[in-house]
This record gives structure tokens, C-alpha cells and sequence, in this order.
């Protein structure tokens, strides 16, 4: 039914939220603010930025807090980051079957190194990144460019998703959205598809 496979990456791709949580706890720490596992990952679940602010890092301290808290978590990613199951699996299935696949996320050139250290980078046609200057999500101009790019027919394209942000910026691109939210963050979020384990695209692709 699909050709084309688009993926964000952190909670989609890789298993990003505990070690985003861990390095949230550091960052917090060291500035004296308190805070529980729980709360820190719900906070994050919505985006990085809403977490940063909900703690106080606003205004002029959300721009250094930020780049702080990358450091932390990349030192930590290093060891600790690991593809979410199934992963490599569903990859590989899709290429096997004459797709393609793509990741559209908001995170940097470190994701390419994950990727190698686990294998995967070549089961990818393409990668957006933060380094390129689009609008965040869900504004769809990078998966228009991306369309163009590689001359996509929009209506075998599916952009997957753990979050809102990632399904609606696939249906205002004019493509089918899927969400997998596997720990039920997002039960009013419409998409196309929903789905709790990645394996589950075998029945959608």
C-alpha cells in the first residue's frame, strides 16, 4: 500500500525518552530544581522545549539550558541509546519489499552515528535533520521538499510518528500519518493508523 516510509526518529526510531529523561535529571539537578522520573518523561513526551520551560529555563536561559542538556544527553546516548523493537526488523522488511525509508527529525547529525553503531544507516534513502532549516513540525514544508526530492507520489507516502507533531505534519504534507504511541500518551490524537508495536506496520505497508 506504501512506498515510501517516513519516520521520526527519537520514541519512534530509537528508545530516545529514558535517556532524554535521565539527562532532563542531571540538567535539573545541577541547577537545584527537584523533580521526579515520571514527571520529567511526561514533560518531554510533548517536546524538549516544553519540558525545558515548564522547569523554568524560559527567556533568555531556555537557549543555554538547551544546549547544556543536549551535551548531557549525548554523553549518555553514546552507551545507553538503543532501537526501540522491531526496528531494525520492519527496516529491513521494507527494504526487502522495494520501499523506502526515510527519517524526518528535529535532532541533530548525532542520529547518523546511532544509526551506524547499530547498523542501520544504509536502510535509508534519506535523512532530514535539524542542520536542515525547516519549519518544525507540523508544518510540512521539509516533507514537501522531501516529496519533490525523491518524486513521491503523496498517496503511498506514510510518515510514522510518536507524538502529534508527527502525524499531523504528514497529513498537512497530504500524506497518511501513523501513530505509534505504545504507551498511550496520545489516545485522542487523530491519525490514519495506530499502532503499539512497530511490527504491526507489516499489516499497514
Amino acid at each position: 500500500m506504501f512506498d515510501e516510509l517516513i519516520y521520526d526518529f527519537d520514541g519512534t526510531l530509537f528508545d530516545t525518552y529514558p535517556v532524554f529523561t535521565e539527562a532532563l535529571l542531571i540538567l535539573l539537578e545541577r541547577h537545584g530544581i527537584r523533580s521526579d522520573y515520571d514527571t520529567a518523561y511526561a514533560r518531554l513526551k510533548v517536546t524538549v522545549g516544553h519540558a525545558l520551560r515548564s522547569y523554568g529555563f524560559d527567556g533568555d536561559l531556555f537557549k543555554p539550558a538547551n544546549k547544556e542538556f543536549k551535551k548531557i544527553y549525548w554523553e549518555l546516548a553514546k552507551t545507553k541509546q538503543k532501537p526501540l523493537p522491531y526496528v531494525p526488523e520492519i527496516l529491513e522488511y521494507a527494504v526487502k519489499n522495494g520501499k523506502r525509508n526515510y527519517v524526518y527529525t528535529r535532532s541533530g547529525k548525532e542520529i547518523v552515528e546511532l544509526l551506524d553503531a547499530w547498523g542501520l544507516t544504509d536502510k535509508f534513502t534519506f535523512i532530514i535533520d535539524a542542520t536542515m532549516d525547516f519549519p518544525t513540525k507540523p508544518d510540512p514544508a521539509a516533507l514537501n521538499w522531501l516529496a519533490e526530492r525523491f518524486s513521491m507520489d503523496k498517496s503511498k507516502c506514510l510518515m510514522i510518528g510518536d507524538r502529534a507533531l508527527d502525524t499531523e505534519c504528514g497529513n498537512n504534507a497530504g500524506m497518511r500519518s501513523c501513530l505509534y504511541d505504545y504507551e498511550g500518551y496520545y489516545p485522542d490524537t487523530y491519525a490514519d493508523y495506530k499502532i503499539n508495536s512497530i511490527e504491526e506496520l507489516k499489516d499497514i505497508i
